[in-house]
Formats: structure tokens, sequence, C-alpha cells
């Protein structure tokens, strides 16, 4: 991104209210709570405003937002204009369920949107099932919103253990049989963990070592001399921000060799910007279209709106952008005097969804709407190939 296009992204986050403010401010996502019932359609998300996961959910909002501007622009949902109000966890469980639980009682949200990480969503399911408050793309693939239908939750994205099958899978063919991992010292990364020892078990391939990482990035350094210790060809990394390309680095450094494995969590633009040219030859599992190019008609809206915004796109813009179009279709779904009930029934009858390069399936007894993984690497030129 050049430095005019950065310092221009850097004045419309400010106008945004993004960073560590407690509520996001844009035409899509407002503070106020609602006032005319049938001029607006009130979503909640909680998710990372500040600390090391923000970037992340700063992609998600923007792709998010483009869909929202969008619907907005030309009348809204059955005349009703979409509203945002984003409430700031830190990737802390215990904010996140507060958040939730003000986001309902407080600001009357109609659903809960995006909300972001595995302990933080986990920790808010009490609240949105106590109120049954739809939630429609949470930004997790913990298995345990997979393995069972809970009605008030809708997966748009697949899953971890689809994702760490795929690598698996590929690895085998490869003929590697012996893996390291690297995983978030949470409920997060111990599924990781978990889902990487059931794929590698059904191949035959060897957990080599196993390393946890602290969220904060503390003790990198041990963590990787630790797994540097069993010379595994290949790591896999369970984690997500800052910390996955911190961890890399501090392993080159200990001269060890290894090929890594990253999930989808991982922000690529952030990790070639924080890497440079020790990017090259990480490969990433995506779990939506490549957003860039000509590929998809998704991937051709999605780059025409970041370059109206000066905004260099990624995997997960696209996610935030894909997972907006979903909500706006079951809200259309819903009807014009949209219920909670309504949307849930709205959601479950899209049956199969294509958004133009990716399909959605929900019904009554399938909540987990898609399971397309693929994966990519970050070539010479810093740019992720697929």
């Amino acid at each position: 991104m050049t430095a005019a296009a950065t310092a221009t992204r850097r004045r419309a986050l400010q106008a945004m209210g993004v960073g560590a403010a407690a509520l996001v401010a844009a035409p899509w996502a407002s503070p106020a709570p609602r006032t005319e019932a049938d001029t607006e359609i009130l979503i909640g998300q909680s998710c990372q405003l500040s600390g090391p996961l923000a970037p992340l959910t700063r992609e998600l909002q923007e792709g998010a937002g483009w869909c929202f501007e969008q619907v907005n622009a030309k009348g809204g949902v059955h005349g009703r204009q979409i509203r945002l109000v984003a409430l700031d966890d830190a990737y802390d469980p215990k904010r996140t369920a507060e958040n939730v639980r003000q986001l309902i009682e407080k600001n009357g949200v109609f659903a809960l949107f995006n909300l972001a990480g595995t302990p933080t969503t986990l920790a808010a399911l009490p609240v949105l099932r106590e109120y049954k408050v739809p939630l429609i793309a949470p930004f997790t693939g913990t298995d345990v919103l997979r393995s069972s239908l809970d009605k008030y939750v809708f997966n748009v994205r697949a899953g971890y253990a689809d994702e760490i099958e795929k690598i698996v899978q590929h690895l085998s063919v490869l003929g590697i049989d012996r893996v390291g991992v690297a995983y978030l010292n949470n409920s997060f990364g111990a599924g990781g963990l978990d889902a990487v020892k059931s794929a590698a078990a059904k191949r035959g391939v060897a957990l080599a070592a196993a390393t946890p990482l602290e969220i904060d990035g503390s003790r990198l350094q041990e963590a990787a001399q630790d797994l540097a210790r069993s010379r595994p060809p290949v790591i896999i990394l369970a984690t997500a921000g800052k910390v996955t390309s911190d961890f890399i680095a501090a392993y080159q450094s200990s001269r060890a060799s290894a090929q890594f494995y990253a999930l989808s969590v991982v922000s690529s633009q952030q990790l070639i910007q924080a890497l440079g040219d020790r990017s090259k030859g990480v490969a990433i599992a995506q779990v939506m279209p490549y957003p860039w190019g000509n590929a998809t008609k998704l991937a051709r809206e999605l780059s025409d709106l970041a370059s109206r915004k000066a905004v260099e796109v990624g995997y997960n813009h696209m996610e935030g952008f894909v997972s907006a179009k979903v909500l706006v279709e079951g809200l259309q779904q819903a009807g014009p005097s949209p219920t909670r009930e309504s949307l849930v029934r709205g959601l479950e009858g899209l049956r199969e969804l294509d958004l133009g390069g990716y399909v959605v399936r929900f019904s009554d007894r399938n909540h987990n709407g898609s399971s397309y993984v693929e994966l990519t690497i970050v070539g010479a030129s810093k740019r992720v190939l697929r």
C-alpha cells in the first residue's frame, strides 16, 4: 500500500472511531440505540478493537461495512437501514459476555454478528441462548459450534478441523510423516492441537512435538527452542494475530528450519508486512474465495469497493463481506416485519445461496454453511498464491 493510501485509510478509520474506542461509529455502525423500529435494524458485535488481535477485526469490519453501506444506499432491507453496534472486548471472554448482555438488554440489538474469537464467542453462548438471539457468522472455526445443531448459531465459514484436515492430507500426499504444532494457550489453540492429533493419526503422521504460545507474545524464544529440539520438517500453527509472525521470526532465529502452515484466522497481509522476505514459503489455509483479481464475481465486487476506499484487500475483508451478505439475505427472507424467529427461519430457508463464487448451505438441520478450504502460499513476490 502506498503512503498516500495508508494515510487515507488512517484518516478514514479515525473518522469511523476504530481503535481503542468502545463503539465503532460509521454510517453502517452506529452507537445509537434503536429508536424507530420501522426504520432500522440494529445488529450487535463484540470483538477486538484493541489489543494484538485488533487488526484482524478491523479487516473483518471493513469488509462487512462495505456491504452494509451498499445495502443502505439502496434503501436498506425492506426499507430499514442496517446499523451495527460494536463493543470492544480485547479478547477477554468475560468482557465478551458482558458486552453481549449489554447489546441485548441496553442497546436492543435484533441479532449478533461476527463475534470474533473462540474463547470469546463460547463465553457469549449462554447469554444469546438465554435471550434467543441469533448469532450470524462468528469469526471462529471451533468445533464446539459445529458438532451439534444450535438453533441460534449460523456458521458461514468452514471449521478449524476442516482446515487442519486439508493441511494434514496435503502433507501426507507429499510424504511428510512428522509435524510439530505451535498453538495458542486457550480453547482455540487446544482445539487446533486436538484436530491435528486426530487428522495425523488417520494418516500415520507422527506428532513430533507441540508447544503452547501466550497471546501476549511472552516466552516466544523458549517456545521456539522447545519445538526446534525435535526438528520437525513442518510446523502447523494453531494461532492468530501478531503472535503468529513473532513465533515464526523467533523460530527462524533459532537456526532451525521448517515449513509453516497457518490457519485462516492469520491475516496474510499482516504476516507479510511483519516478516517481509522471511514470509516466503509460509502456507495458509483459506476458507474464503481468493479476494484478488477477477476469479469470481465476489472478488471483482470486493476489489472494486476496496479500491474506492484506498484499502489493500485481503481474505479477512472477504470474510466480513461474505458474512454481511449472508446476514442481509437472511433479513430479506425474514420479511418486512422481522422477528428473531423469522430471521432464524429465513436463514434456514436459504438452502443453497450462491454469492458469486462462494456457496452457503443452511437448513433446519444444518447451520454449518460451508466446508470450503483451499491452501495458499506466500510467494517470492510477497504475494499470496493459490
